[in-house]
């Protein structure tokens, strides 16, 4: 199954109207805004289906959404549509932005790590950093899987339709291979693994940490500044 298969069977990030969406955005909201504290043009990267960038906006900050799926995007557009809203949702792969350097002040990078391999992400960073302003926010919002797995490997529910069956990681637990089943059917979605530690290590190459939000226990959001 795909990654929009996937997204498509949990509203929590296909359905800016859902109660599970709204849910969300309530949970990072404050810590945003704790550290979005000037307004200022965001990039919303990776958006998916745009709440995030709704949010924003309808905070006064300049948005622009970008993902590299298009069913995600025209989740997006379709709500923009029918919300008015003025965002601009542009497709863009996250290693090499169609950016000028310093175009942002905030870069939104929210969820989307289990997507990259360490190389991969390693140049997403370093895209992030250029297209920031000195002195701009890279806010991050990751799940430490590598701390998690051994709570998935225990079952777990998910959604309202939904729990793990199987979470098979390869030998290096680099990825995972994680079987979501419902009453009426089933589903596999591999995942790239990556811990706390890992992240910090390779942010360390483009960025200086300069905040962090422990959301639960293996949640957090972390901010930072491009080392210019």
């Amino acid at each position: 199954m795909t990654f929009e298969e996937y997204y498509s069977a949990f509203k929590t990030y296909s359905d800016v109207h859902s109660e599970e969406y709204r849910r969300r955005i309530e949970n990072l909201e404050p810590l945003l805004m704790k550290f979005m504290t000037k307004k200022g043009r965001v990039l919303d990267l990776g958006c998916g289906a745009g709440g995030f960038s709704f949010l924003l906006e309808d905070l006064g900050f300049t948005v622009i959404g970008a993902d590299n799926s298009d069913y995600m995007l025209s989740l997006a557009r379709g709500f923009a549509k029918e919300k008015g809203s003025k965002v601009e949702f542009i497709k863009a792969d996250a290693k090499e932005l169609p950016f000028e350097d310093d175009s942002f002040d905030y870069v939104l990078f929210i969820d989307n790590l289990v997507h990259f391999e360490p190389l991969d992400l390693g140049k997403a960073f370093r895209e992030i950093a250029r297209v920031l302003k000195p002195g701009g926010k890279l806010i991050l919002q990751f799940t430490d899987l590598r701390a998690l797995l051994p709570v998935l490997m225990n079952g777990q529910v998910v959604g309202a339709e939904y729990w793990i069956s199987k979470v098979l990681p390869d030998r290096e637990e680099k990825t995972v291979l994680i079987e979501f089943q419902s009453e009426e059917k089933s589903f596999r979605v591999r995942f790239n693994v990556w811990g706390k530690t890992a992240v910090e290590l390779l942010t360390k190459l483009y960025f200086r940490k300069i905040g962090e939000e422990q959301i639960n226990e293996h949640t957090y959001l972390q901010v930072y500044e491009p080392k210019k």
